[in-house]
């Protein structure tokens, strides 16, 4: 199935770069190889972004894995072709290095209420969301402080300070030698290249980059790519949805009625929130106090609670 369906949109789409959510790889891949030094490696592997590093990741990855039953590590994570989760292989030219599939999971979360109810309601409230979200979005970069949005800024700032670690050298042109253990890149301001590839991915200057920009004494800002400038972001948010009528004064149409489908409910209480791995983060709702000792809120002792408390008169 899922072969079938990645050959179909291959065919429909040929000059789309087809990437997989890594996330969803590592929780099937994990099934069969546990163990949080696994899934971290897993995670250094996907962000690998040049060969050198990706050699590295996985030969500590082969370190990782047992042959006890036949098995081999790296051959079942290769099973999912690499092309599509490892940074390595990204195109340069779309400025998005993200490896997991995040923005879908948060629109899920953002349509949590309206999802679960009819089909016209549903629609009609995640148009209203849509239409609303719209508005604020398009009046969100009169808060700027730069021509850079807010988030490209943070990285910025953050490869800045990364920067002041990387030893540099010029070769009285425009090619310098950054140095930045355990590797030795190179970077090439006019062509706006570095071989760590992380510019490129991205279009934000990475601590290489940076280091070159400020010992030619360059503005950083002027280096960002234009996908992250104020213009690009008001032409995102320039098409606004035009508010509609209810259904109450729509005009009566002359088609022929279409009933809905008879509703069969299942058994058990309909799940409405994904189920997530065991290693999975949470990153919502009340936080777990799991590992944080007990106390009474009376006497202020150890290991119980005030209902339990012994000195309770």
């Amino acid at each position: 199935m899922q072969k079938g369906l990645q050959s179909d949109m291959q065919e429909l789409l040929p000059l789309v770069e087809h990437r997989m959510c890594a996330r969803h790889i590592l929780a099937n891949w994990a099934k069969g190889w546990r163990g949080l030094q696994r899934k971290n490696q897993f995670w250094k592997w996907a962000k690998s972004r040049f060969e050198g590093e990706m050699k590295i990741n996985i030969d500590k990855m082969k370190q990782l894995g047992t042959a006890k039953d036949g098995k081999d590590i790296v051959a079942d994570l290769l099973y999912y072709p690499p092309e599509t989760w490892c940074k390595l292989y990204f195109r340069t030219d779309i400025k998005c290095d993200s490896v997991d599939n995040y923005m879908s999971e948060s629109f899920n979360a953002w349509i949590l209420g309206p999802r679960h109810k009819t089909i016209i309601t549903m629609l009609e409230e995640i148009r209203v969301k849509v239409m609303t979200r719209i508005g604020q979005l398009s009046q969100f970069p009169k808060t700027w402080l730069t021509n850079i949005s807010p988030m490209a800024l943070r990285v910025l700032e953050i490869n800045i300070k990364k920067s002041m670690e990387c030893n540099i050298d010029f070769n009285g042109e425009r090619g310098f030698e950054i140095s930045d253990w355990p590797y030795q890149l190179t970077v090439d301001l006019r062509n706006r290249t570095c071989s760590c590839r992380d510019w490129m991915l991205k279009g934000i200057p990475c601590q290489h980059d940076l280091a070159a920009i400020l010992y030619k004494k360059y503005e950083p800002i002027a280096f960002v790519d234009s996908c992250y400038s104020k213009e690009a972001y008001l032409r995102t948010y320039c098409h606004f949805l035009q508010p509609v009528t209810n259904m109450k004064m729509w005009p009566v149409s002359n088609n022929p009625y279409v009933a809905p489908p008879v509703v069969n409910p299942m058994p058990g209480r309909p799940k409405k929130v994904r189920r997530r791995e065991a290693t999975e983060s949470k990153r919502y709702g009340k936080l777990s106090r799991k590992g944080v000792d007990m106390t009474c809120n009376t006497y202020h002792g150890k290991n119980h609670n005030k209902r339990g408390c012994p000195l309770k008169v």
